[in-house]
């Protein structure tokens, strides 16, 4: 009898804490935060273009001098094109951020401007970056050049954030 009572409550208990919507739990990631390398990042992505680049420099920014928590916590909204290669700061935002579609925490929004804004959630902690004139300028010059897709990716790649983006 004891024993049914027992499995009964336990139970019990596993079927009322499936029912807690998400958005009532926190949960936090228990993985080491290190900086984003350029090889994972073309491991992950495939190679490593202007635009994935962009999107990892961004992403790192804000969970390192913004202090925006990576994987859980975070909403990242992406305005860029609907097609690569503009899309692909999209990969860059999710490696370095570590919010996923399949979390839902991440989700982009068709647009001809790059323009992305990441958000602490449950607080008024955000971010907004946007592309500096220089950026497109420079950008524009190495396709006028001539320069490789992946030499342009390791170009901005070694960049910082407030080089590339207005941030807000």
């Amino acid at each position: 009898m004891k024993t049914w009572a027992i499995v009964l409550s336990i139970v019990a208990l596993g079927l009322i804490t499936m029912t807690i919507p998400a958005s009532k739990t926190e949960m936090h990631s228990k993985v080491e935060l290190r900086p984003v390398t350029i090889a994972e990042l073309e491991r992950f992505h495939g190679h490593v273009g202007p635009n994935v680049a962009l999107g990892a420099r961004m992403g790192e920014h804000a969970v390192t001098a913004r202090g925006i928590p990576k994987y859980f916590g975070l909403t990242v909204v992406v305005e860029c094109g609907a097609e690569p290669p503009a899309s692909c700061i999209i990969d860059g935002l999710q490696f370095a951020t570590g919010a996923t579609m399949g979390k839902k925490n991440i989700q982009h929004v068709p647009a001809d401007e790059f323009k992305v804004t990441i958000s602490q959630n449950k607080t008024d902690n955000k971010v907004t970056y946007t592309l500096k004139s220089s950026t497109k300028e420079m950008l524009k010059k190495w396709t006028d050049e001539g320069v490789d897709v992946e030499e342009s990716g390791r170009r901005v790649f070694k960049m910082k954030a407030e080089e590339l983006f207005e941030i807000e």
